[in-house]
């Protein structure tokens, strides 16, 4: 089992917000893999999943698995 509950990222669960995610915020996420997410992006993430999400927010080590294995091209 996992050691690290879905939310302690303080992030919604990645399933809900990044297959809608625009081109501009994904390179934003890509970019801060292993660190606070910029306010750009968790604007993004709240507007699509309606949920807030606090500064200082950051990608849990299965949410850049999720996006290391769903990763398209984006340009």
């Amino acid at each position: 089992m996992d050691d690290e509950p879905r939310g302690a990222s303080g992030l919604p669960p990645i399933e809900e917000w990044w297959p809608h995610l625009s081109i501009g915020a994904r390179h934003e996420v890509l970019e801060h893999l292993r660190g606070p997410l910029p306010a750009d992006a968790r604007a993004e993430i709240a507007r699509v999943t309606g949920q807030a999400v606090p500064a200082g927010a950051e990608l849990s080590h299965i949410d850049v698995g999720y996006v290391e294995t769903q990763q398209q091209p984006v340009d």
